[in-house]
C-alpha cells in the first residue's frame, strides 16, 4: 500500500513539477501583458505546437522510465521552464532578455527566447534519451 501511495505522489509532483512554470508564465502574461494562450502561438505557431508535444513525450517517457525516481523533478522542471520559454516568448524575452541591448534594437527579444527555449528542450531531450540509453 504504501508503495502504491509513493508511485502516486510522485507522479503528481513530476506533473506539478512540469506545470508550475506554465502556470506561472500564463498568470504573468495575462497580469503584465493581458495575452490569453492563443495569442502566443500567432508568431511562431508551428515551432510552438512542436515544442508542446517534444516537451511532453519527454515528460511522459520521465513518468514510464524514471517515475519512481525523486531525483527526475529536477529535470521535468526545466523542462517546464524551457517550454515556457518557447511558448511565452515574448513575455519572458522581455523580461529575461530585457538588459541585452543588442536583441532590444533589433527588436528580437520574442525571437531570442524562443530559441534559447528551443536548445534547452533539445539539449534536455538528447541527453536524457542518451542517458537512458546507456
Amino acid at each position: 500500500m504504501l508503495v502504491l501511495y509513493t508511485e502516486k505522489m510522485t507522479f503528481f509532483t513530476i506533473v506539478s513539477a512540469f506545470f508550475t512554470p506554465l502556470i506561472v508564465a500564463e498568470f504573468y502574461s495575462s497580469r503584465e501583458y493581458e495575452l490569453i494562450f492563443i495569442d502566443h502561438f500567432e508568431k511562431w505557431g508551428k515551432g510552438k505546437l512542436v515544442a508542446l508535444i517534444v516537451s511532453v513525450f519527454f515528460v511522459v517517457a520521465h513518468i514510464i522510465w524514471d517515475g519512481n525516481d525523486i531525483d527526475s523533478i529536477i529535470s521535468v522542471l526545466f523542462a517546464g521552464i524551457w517550454l515556457s520559454l518557447v511558448l511565452y516568448s515574448k513575455p519572458f524575452g522581455e523580461l529575461f532578455l530585457g538588459n541585452a541591448e543588442i536583441f532590444k534594437k533589433a527588436g528580437l527579444l520574442e525571437d531570442a527566447a524562443f530559441f534559447i527555449g528551443w536548445v534547452g528542450i533539445i539539449h534536455q531531450s538528447i541527453t536524457y534519451f542518451i542517458y537512458w540509453y546507456n
